[in-house]
């Protein structure tokens, strides 16, 4: 089974995120904030990670770039999850740390699951 880590640190978009992949098949693990998503991007080794950017303590940029830092994980896929449109300076950081792409919140499960899905097919 496809293993998603969801790392928000909103807990009620968390759990949104995780009822909408579960209940397309996937297994879904998730942190509350970057220091618990490294932790279980070890411990878990999940095929994809849906990370948000803004969260306190170790942002998802800090995550991010420790994840393409990693020889262990560095290629394993992450889509971005972002308050905002991206400027044209974020979406040439994005591109740069290899993210596989991106998401504006709010997002709508069908946009959400699209994109993951993607994003595992060309894994």
């Amino acid at each position: 089974m496809t293993r998603i880590l969801v790392v928000e640190d909103e807990p009620n978009l968390r759990k949104l995120i995780k009822t909408n992949l579960a209940a397309s098949g996937y297994e879904v693990v998730t942190a509350a904030d970057g220091e618990e998503g490294m932790s279980l991007t070890q411990e878990e080794r999940p095929d994809l990670i849906l990370l948000d950017i803004r969260m306190p303590g170790m942002s998802g940029w800090d995550m991010l770039i420790a994840l393409k830092t990693n020889p262990k994980v560095k290629k394993m896929p992450v889509i971005i999850m972002t308050a905002s449109a991206p400027e044209e300076s974020e979406e040439y950081k994005m591109r740069s740390m290899r993210a596989a792409g991106y998401l504006v919140k709010p997002f709508g499960v069908d946009v959400m699951l699209s994109k993951v899905k993607e994003v595992l097919e060309s894994k």
